[in-house]
């Protein structure tokens, strides 16, 4: 029995010390990949617009419904622009923003007019009949109601038939019909009579009149029909900035480029990727103008 142990032993020990022939091996369950070739990334990487076809190449690429071309190329199968002559490029009325500027500042309108925007002019013209209308109505009605109340505040001067009693005058005997008379003139100082009333105008367009009893009222009534004479007087210069503002606002919005081209380019493109190489990848250009 121990001498049976002993040869098993010895058969064990024999059999691990043999080698492990290749087929029995353990295989490694992902073959490693190689190491990737060292990449500089400061060299310039060539777009790969040459690989397009030559179809997409002329007529751009389609995204969804729309066909995206670049912006120095034009389809060779739709064309959408017309050829002019030099002749007809000249008689292309061109606007500039400054001469529309410039021609609003010398004249209300002027500027609309190079912008051919004629409608607009009938506009202006009755803003500037409106204020001034009102400028010239308040300031009578401010005339007026400074009188009423130099009337409320003073009164009247006295009057009668033969001379003028509110004003400091020489009172002189006719030397034809009385015999001179030595002595100094005969002088009276003005004299006025009391005003309880006055009629002042306080609408501008019906006409309609108040009758003031007070000084106070009157003044006040002057105050404000100076103030709306005034206000009248600066809303006509603020009407004539705006019309200088709308003629150049008016001007760039027509110079605006209002094409369907939106000066994007799209294309496809490789890019280095550290320990993948290049992957494919869509470059988009905008140009901003």
């Amino acid at each position: 029995m121990k001498q049976s142990f002993i040869l098993l032993i010895g058969a064990l020990f024999l059999l691990l010390s043999l080698p492990v022939h290749p087929a029995f091996a353990q295989r490694p369950a992902i073959t490693p990949a190689r190491t990737p070739a060292a990449i500089d990334s400061t060299r310039q990487t060539r777009s790969a617009s040459d690989t397009i076809p030559p179809t997409v190449q002329r007529n751009g690429i389609k995204v969804g419904t729309s066909v995206l071309t670049d912006d120095a190329t034009t389809s060779l199968d739709n064309q959408d622009t017309i050829q002019v002559t030099a002749k007809q490029e000249a008689a292309i009325h061109k606007i500039i923003p400054k001469k529309a500027t410039l021609r609003s500042l010398m004249l209300p309108g002027l500027g609309q007019a190079y912008n051919r925007q004629y409608y607009k002019i009938p506009f202006i013209y009755v803003g500037f009949g409106v204020m001034g209308y009102l400028f010239v109505k308040y300031r009578g009605m401010a005339k007026e109601a400074a009188v009423g109340y130099s009337r409320l505040l003073y009164g009247d001067r006295a009057t009668d038939g033969l001379f003028t009693i509110g004003q400091t005058f020489s009172a002189i005997l006719d030397p034809a019909l009385y015999p001179p008379i030595l002595g100094a003139p005969i002088t009276t100082k003005a004299q006025y009579i009391p005003v309880t009333e006055v009629t002042i105008t306080v609408d501008p367009f019906a006409g309609k009149q108040v009758i003031f009893r007070t000084s106070a009222n009157a003044k006040n009534a002057y105050d404000t029909f100076r103030r709306y004479r005034d206000l009248n007087l600066l809303l006509s210069g603020v009407l004539w900035a705006i019309n200088i503002v709308e003629a150049n606002v008016a001007a760039h919005l027509k110079t605006f480029d209002l094409t369907d081209d939106i000066s994007m380019l799209v294309e496809p493109n490789v890019l280095p990727v550290p320990g993948m190489g290049f992957v494919p990848a869509v470059r988009v250009a905008f140009t901003f103008k």
